[in-house]
């Protein structure tokens, strides 16, 4: 899901708090001006923040309340009325009361403000999740992106994914987290775990999280997609080559007609005991679209009322998930002689970072396997599907974090803060970048081992100047309706989006 709304934004001006969240509702109608009683900080295209500690008005083109205006360095201040509403470039509502008095710095010299000022002429575009990256010779890889679709602290949830990297020979391996986006990310959570396994096998995360060790991959045998189209070439090995729905398909979308499938065949050797379907994937941009394009731009300021309020109550958070459940992620079925039969569901993981899972598959007595994949339509991007032998469940070490620092030195609270899911963030803005530090030890002789990264935490979304408008929105209703408009947007702009998309990541300082 791509990311979401400035709700209840708990953020001081340099550097990051840890907070407990209140909810705070927010009046939006038609015929009144657009009230925010909470408050509310304005980043201005001349590198200027407006900090509205009272909340604001919002009505003919202007913001109005009781501000002071940050210049761009956030060292001199000075009060102000009222804002151009053409001047904002993006704006988040936060709150201030901080329950634990803890407090962690990212980059304390960092400023949005900066960062604003130096994209006037840049569609403000990228957006996600925090991202994980490993260092080699060659310089900086893309290792995950974290908790996804985690877009509010009511969605707040665990994730877990494989890494490429392994320990140095001293035991020791670095990450970087960075916030590469127009977000604020809220990390309650964060350590590696350890499975150890024989040289001739691999392993990967389960639908659940859970490591699956495996032998001997399979490639398919056959592969077409919805319209009976090969697609085996696509999808036989590890090359980023992926697999996606051509425009045709796209344009041939109604409201009866909106899942694609995706047929396999393997040949399957006849001593094979336990089988796992293998897939490397990510998710294409559509979610993205769904989410900045209908989700927020087209609730506007109302999406305001919507998060900090309508999805506050238990009731708006089931609809949701179960409505978002139900029409995305992957189903996995297989075939049993008479009919395809779900045997799992992966959720969505995100457009940005390559995902690898194994989900077991059951052994039918048959020399065939035949495997269907559903989801709607060019929801995914496939690079390898496979199938795996000899599949089986494997034990977690889990490894702390060892030691944090950023540009500015030592960040000694970090991995107190992160050892458990217990409500003390590492809250991170845009621009920011954390090196993490892990002690895996020594591997065990004649093994090898495979990493996985285990996360916790939520992140929102800034909403974007052309996104705040004082026309009339109406709430969003999760439905057949919002999911089809997405799906059309999407389709008017899926050439180039993904190169825009990466062209707009930010620079970490």
């Amino acid at each position: 899901m791509r990311s979401i709304l400035v709700g209840l934004l708990a953020l001081t001006l340099t550097s990051c708090v840890v907070h407990r969240l209140d909810v705070t509702p927010i009046d939006v109608t038609a015929d009144e001006p657009i009230v925010v009683a909470t408050p509310v900080k304005a980043h201005l295209y001349d590198g200027s923040t407006v900090v509205f500690q009272d909340g604001v008005t919002v009505a003919d083109g202007v913001v109005r309340g009781a501000g002071r205006l940050y210049d761009l360095t956030l060292d001199n201040s000075s009060t102000v009325n009222e804002v151009a509403l053409k001047d904002v470039a993006a704006m988040e509502s936060y709150q201030t009361p901080v329950s634990t008095g803890a407090t962690t710095a990212a980059t304390a010299g960092s400023s949005v403000g900066i960062l604003l000022g130096s994209l006037t002429a840049i569609m403000l575009l990228f957006g996600s999740c925090p991202t994980i990256y490993s260092f080699d010779a060659e310089g900086a890889a893309l290792e995950a992106e974290l908790f996804s679709y985690s877009i509010t602290p009511s969605f707040q949830s665990r994730d877990i994914d494989r890494l490429d990297i392994q320990a140095s020979d001293n035991g020791i391996f670095e990450l970087e987290l960075r916030n590469e986006m127009l977000e604020t990310h809220y990390i309650d959570h964060l350590e590696v775990l350890e499975i150890v396994h024989a040289e001739d096998q691999q392993v990967f995360p389960d639908e659940k999280g859970r490591p699956l060790v495996v032998g001997e991959l399979i490639v398919p045998s056959r592969a077409v997609d919805h319209a009976g189209v090969d697609i085996l070439e696509g999808i036989r090995n590890v090359d980023d080559l992926a697999w996606s729905a051509g425009a045709a398909r796209l344009a041939a979308v109604n409201a009866d007609d909106y899942v694609d499938h995706l047929d396999f065949e393997f040949e399957i050797p006849p001593d094979a005991a336990s089988l796992a379907l293998v897939l490397r994937a990510r998710n294409s941009l559509l979610n993205t679209v769904l989410f900045y394009d209908v989700m927020l731009k087209d609730q506007s300021f109302r999406a305001f009322d919507w998060m900090n309020r309508d999805l506050g109550h238990l009731g708006n958070q089931l609809e949701l998930g179960l409505w978002y459940r139900k029409h995305m992620g992957m189903t996995i079925s297989v075939w049993d002689k008479t009919r395809y039969r779900k045997v799992a569901r992966i959720g969505d993981q995100g457009p940005i970072a390559w995902n690898e899972h194994a989900v077991r598959l059951p052994t039918n007595g048959s020399d065939t396997l035949r495997v269907r994949l559903s989801f709607v339509v060019d929801n995914w991007r496939l690079d390898r599907v496979a199938v795996a032998t000899d599949a089986e469940r494997a034990i977690m070490r889990p490894v702390p974090l060892e030691h944090a620092r950023n540009t500015d030195g030592d960040l000694a609270e970090i991995p107190e803060y992160l050892l458990k899911a217990d409500e003390k963030y590492l809250i991170t803005k845009p621009q920011e970048r954390v090196n993490l530090r892990f002690d895996v030890g020594d591997a065990p002789t004649g093994k090898r081992r495979t990493f996985f990264l285990a996360s916790e935490g939520y992140y929102m979304e800034w909403m974007r100047a052309d996104w705040l408008t004082e026309e009339h929105r109406t709430t969003f209703k999760p439905g057949k309706d919002a999911l089809l408009r997405a799906i059309a947007l999407y389709a008017d702009q899926r050439a180039g989006f993904r190169e825009q998309f990466e062209a707009t990541r930010l620079a970490v300082r």
